[in-house]
């Protein structure tokens, strides 16, 4: 089966990124089915199964490659939210939510969206420049990976 488009990658990656944020922190912060915003879609214990699920549907229909990208976007975000682990270990406060439901999860200090907003626009400096880094290396790779530089784009 032939390879999906660049774009396709970096969308799904974006996606598969983000996505314990998007499954946890509304079921904890805005329904309250949750105590934790890193709980369910962080805990190993669900999400190695799950992504083991994905991985063996991709592989009977051919998106192997996918599923890889799709599985490191994923667990790179929960190693993002769990490092502190690194020098913390077991006394890092989230440690329990890393292994929900085999242990009891603590709950957010602050579970609203409103308690995690930037305090200025000047704390967003950082990670707007990745993101528009992270962007502009993507679409410098689609341009190449489809013959084209940036200087075969004709002006607008």
């Amino acid at each position: 089966m032939a390879s999906p488009p660049v774009w396709a990658m970096v969308l799904l990656l974006l996606v598969a990124t983000q996505l314990p944020d998007i499954i946890d922190k509304p079921l904890a912060w805005t329904v309250a089915l949750l105590p934790s915003g890193r709980m369910l879609a962080h805990s190993l214990v669900v999400s190695l199964p799950m992504l083991t699920v994905v991985v063996l549907l991709a592989a009977r229909w051919g998106y192997v490659r996918s599923a890889a990208v799709f599985s490191a976007g994923y667990l790179s975000h929960i190693a993002g939210d769990f490092y502190p682990i690194v020098w913390l270990g077991t006394e890092y406060y989230f440690f329990p939510n890393l292994f929900w439901p085999l242990s009891a999860a603590n709950p957010d200090r602050t579970p609203s969206f409103a308690a995690h907003s930037p305090d200025s626009l000047l704390s967003l400096v950082v990670p707007m420049a990745v993101f528009g880094l992270a962007i502009s290396y993507s679409l410098a790779t689609v341009y190449q990976r489809h013959g084209r530089s940036f200087a075969e784009i004709p002006p607008r």
